[in-house]
């Protein structure tokens, strides 16, 4: 077998850089980089006219082009949805190259790429318009309306099958929960077949949340009772109302420890940082993990918290491609794996209600694979933040409030990978969906940077809308304060603080995205981006203001005078009652705890604003259980098929919960494993 080689695995994670075009597009673009000289000798290429063609990236990219019979003669960029300082600074230069090039092939533009891929891609929609070729770029599906996100399940023509395969099992995605189920399958002496329509596994961030094990005993975390695990899935159920499976979050937490153990023996290189914030040495600095939060924070009890963030979570840094690639080839050098990249599965085969295997386009050729599956078939697609259809079916909210999605993980053919495949496959198989689901936007915090690293995070300093009142208790976590600004005029809040705040930071909870800790001096350069989020120092702050995302002012009157909108007499009367409240040491307005309740009172004076905060993704698959089964709409298991990762239903209902930091991939990567052991063993 072929080895996964770290350049191609690494080209995932430089999707960014990619153009994001499809194979029809850029053949148009290529054609359309011609027309200088088609220009020249007066040869007409194009249907004059205006064309308009949109794609997605932080959010929707509009572009609208006109055209003579020899030229791109205007182009007009709407880049209003994506993050202001980023993309909508980029469209003007976007434009200019556009016109330069004649031709949607143009340069990414650093630190605006995912809005340079839009772009790219809605203009080569535009070029196709307009020479009269087929659209087969943009975020169009001409086979189905606004609201019909499933669509028809596709007829497959046998006379295009080009090959056949016998497996045992077949895994749809290679992700966290894929790579873990190949593993888990071939190590267990099934025959796998591994469809992925990226050009090799796909991961994002590293953190995981681990209970016990022989890796949290390194750092002594290795000590939770079972009391306390219990305490832990309860309030994971109470954050999702319910909702969802205690089952599921119970099998997850009793046996993360000994998985994640054996998920780490795939990468025997993996250097093992002694405290958060340890220097790493050069030669590792590519492959480590980190105790997150190690040690805790002198005046932090998450015992005492009526919002816990458990001391459980680890991360890999600078992120786990290491460790996801290397457990692909711990896969693939059983020889029991067949690694089918550039593959999209389009459909599943039943036979009398089970699942027996499935068919797959291969992206290269057009032709298809058919994969028999003696055993099963295992979804792990990931989730669908990326289908706005599927958005605003199940996630309408995410839609009404403009919730712009970071995303960067592509395709083959330059579409973003996340668009809820395997949910779409599991109900053309009668499969039924979990009911509430789960956005994950956790709040880091108001005036956030390119590294999404808030001026103060979601730190709870006071808080004040537009209309100059205080809303709520500012001592929430990222995604309740994510919930609470949603709900304020224009969804837009602004987070206040004074120059006291460097001894009041040690006061605040050791938590996602939450400014606890003070140095005086910037951390050392190698510090990898995430370890950044929790520290603040003079430096970041002065930043902050002189890049226009913090406000900064000698007085209160001027502060509040700088803010476009805000209700000044308001906002002064609501800063004198918090001020009267914090010299009490009580709020009995909100019942904020009385060591996170600072007065403003010494300036200099600072204002942030919060509007709403990025999706990471929606969580909600196809109804589950522990063994990963899959039940119809009757709530029947359908034989045969299997869900893992963020196909798999029952996990997260509501909100993502942020108590347990990398919850989600913990639950990929255990479920993963828990998929591919009862599938090889056809239970």
């Amino acid at each position: 077998m072929k080895k996964i080689s770290r350049k191609g695995f690494l080209k995932v994670a430089a999707a960014a850089a990619m153009s994001g075009v499809t194979a029809s597009a850029l053949a148009a673009c290529n054609a359309g980089s011609s027309s200088s000289t088609a220009a020249s000798t007066g040869e007409a290429i194009y249907t004059p006219g205006t064309y308009t063609g949109t794609a997605t990236g932080i959010g929707e990219v509009k572009v609208t082009m006109t055209f003579s019979e020899t030229a791109i003669t205007d182009v007009v960029i709407d880049a209003s949805n994506e993050t202001e300082s980023i993309g909508g600074v980029a469209a003007p230069t976007l434009k200019d190259a556009l016109m330069a090039a004649q031709s949607a092939e143009i340069d990414n533009i650093s630190g605006a790429t995912i809005t340079t891929n839009a772009v790219k891609k809605a203009a080569a929609s535009c070029i196709e318009q307009a020479m009269g070729v087929h659209t087969a770029g943009g975020d169009t599906a001409a086979s189905s309306s606004d609201e019909d996100w499933l669509g028809t399940e596709p007829e497959i023509d046998e006379s295009k099958v080009a090959k056949t395969v016998d497996v045992d099992v077949a895994v749809v995605g290679c992700g966290i929960a894929g790579v873990a189920a190949c593993r888990s399958v071939a190590e267990d002496g099934g025959l796998v077949a591994a469809f992925e329509k990226a050009d090799g596994p796909q991961c994002r961030s590293g953190e995981y949340a681990v209970i016990n094990g022989k890796v949290q005993a390194k750092w002594g975390r290795d000590t939770w009772t079972r009391e306390q695990i219990d305490d832990i899935i309860d309030s994971h159920m109470v954050e999702s109302t319910y909702r969802c499976k205690r089952s599921i979050m119970s099998k997850w937490a009793h046996n993360i420890g000994e998985t994640f153990d054996w998920w780490v023996e795939a990468n025997p290189d993996l250097y093992y940082a002694e405290t958060t914030r340890s220097a790493i040495p050069d030669e590792s600095a590519d492959n480590f993990i980190i105790p997150i939060f190690y040690p805790l924070p002198e005046h932090y009890d998450w015992k005492q918290e009526r919002f816990p963030c458990y001391p459980t979570s680890v991360e890999f840094k600078p992120d786990q491609h290491v460790t996801v690639e290397a457990n692909m080839q711990k896969a693939i050098d059983t020889g029991n794996v067949q690694t089918f990249y550039g593959c999209f599965v389009e459909k599943l085969i039943m036979d009398n209600g089970r699942c027996v295997g499935l068919y797959a386009r291969d992206a290269a050729t057009g032709e298809y694979i058919k994969c028999n599956a003696s055993k099963g078939v295992i979804l792990s697609t990931g989730d669908y933040s990326q289908n706005t259809k599927m958005l605003k079916h199940f996630c309408p909210e995410v839609i009404e409030n403009n919730i712009q999605c970071l995303f960067t993980n592509v395709d083959v053919e330059g579409n973003f990978t996340n668009q809820g495949d395997g949910i779409q496959l599991g109900m053309w198989a009668g499969a039924q969906v979990q009911q509430s689901h789960a956005p994950m936007i956790h709040h880091m915090g108001g005036g956030a940077d390119l590294a999404g690293v808030g001026v103060m995070g979601n730190a709870g300093f006071l808080n004040l809308d537009l209309n100059g009142k205080r809303f709520m208790n500012e001592d929430l976590p990222g995604q309740q304060l994510e919930n609470q600004v949603e709900l304020q005029p224009q969804r837009k809040a602004y987070q206040f603080f004074d120059a006291s705040w460097p001894e009041q930071l040690a006061y605040f909870p050791a938590a996602h995205g939450v400014a606890c800790i003070y140095r005086d001096e910037p951390l050392p350069e190698y510090t990898a981006s995430g370890l950044r989020i929790n520290v603040r120092t003079p430096a970041d702050i002065d930043a902050a203001v002189e890049e226009g995302r913090c406000l900064k002012a000698d007085t209160i009157d001027e502060l509040l005078g700088m803010i476009e909108g805000m209700d000044v007499e308001t906002a002064k009367a609501s800063i004198e009652r918090y001020n009267e409240l914090a010299r009490a040491g009580e709020d009995t307005d909100f019942f904020k705890s009385p060591q996170r309740l600072f007065a403003l009172e010494n300036g200099p004076f600072y204002a942030a604003e919060c509007g709403c905060a990025l999706t990471l993704g929606n969580l909600g698959g196809l109804e589950s259980d522990e063994d990963c089964h899959v039940y119809n709409t009757d709530r029947e298991l359908i034989p045969g098929l299997y869900a893992a990762g963020a196909t798999q239903g029952g996990r997260f209902a509501v909100q993502y919960p942020i108590s347990l930091k990398g919850l989600s991939c913990g639950m990929c990567m255990v479920y993963g494993k828990i998929a591919g052991e009862n599938a090889a063993a056809g239970k």
